[in-house]
Order: C-alpha cells, then sequence, then structure tokens
C-alpha cells in the first residue's frame, strides 16, 4: 500500500493518493492522516483524491472512507475531483457511497486533468 497525502495551503487544495489494498487495520491511522491534513486548510478547500491504483474497500474501510467524506463537509469543502484512471471497479464502488452521502466528486483521469479543472482550465 502506498499513501500520499499533502495540504498545498496556498492553493487551498489537499491531494490524497492512494495505491494498492487498505486493509481495514490501516485505514482508520489513514483516514485520521487524511483529517489532520484538511485542519490546514481553509473552508472551501479542494479535494484532488487519486485512487486510480487503489484496490477495493474492506468494510471497515468503507466507514473510514464514510468518516473523511463526513470530515470534508464538517469542514466546508468547496470542490472534489476523484481520478479514477481505468480502475472502474473501486471508481464504483466509492461512488456509491459518495452518492448516500450526496458527495459526488467531478472525475479524472489523471492529477494534470484534475488540476487543471479546479483551475478552470477546463470545463
Amino acid at each position: 500500500m502506498v499513501v500520499d497525502i499533502h495540504a498545498d495551503v496556498g492553493k487551498n487544495r489537499i491531494f490524497i493518493r492512494i495505491e494498492g489494498q487498505v486493509d481495514n487495520a490501516q485505514a482508520k491511522a489513514v483516514a485520521d492522516a487524511i483529517i489532520k491534513e484538511m485542519d490546514r486548510l481553509r473552508p472551501g478547500f479542494d479535494v484532488v483524491s487519486d485512487l486510480s491504483n487503489a484496490e477495493a474497500l474492506g468494510p471497515e474501510s468503507m466507514a473510514e472512507f464514510k468518516r473523511i467524506v463526513e470530515a470534508q463537509r464538517a469542514r466546508k469543502f468547496g470542490r472534489a475531483v476523484r481520478i479514477v484512471g481505468r480502475s472502474p471497479h473501486t471508481a464504483l464502488q466509492l461512488a456509491r457511497t459518495s452518492k448516500e452521502a450526496q458527495h459526488e466528486p467531478h472525475l479524472a483521469f489523471s492529477r494534470e486533468e484534475a488540476e487543471r479543472w479546479l483551475d478552470g482550465e477546463l470545463p
């Protein structure tokens, strides 16, 4: 598993990249780290999550994903972009949960596309 979390305070964006399998034992620590980085940003921050190489999440990991979405909403995030690449299974799994939470991010195929969309360079 690879997890890269970075808050860009200047752009008021958080970048999250997860590759591989996040097992139930790791999920809480990953969620805590993401929420800690969100706390560095101002309300209205953007979220870019790259899950293009992530594997499907187990039940406990999905509960932590929901906690992250709730934390984003509580901190009044602005826009969200999910980089799905060519990984439809994980994208569909998270799309269902996101829809239930009324959190439907824009989908992108790459970080470059996500940033261009957030910067207003793409419709």
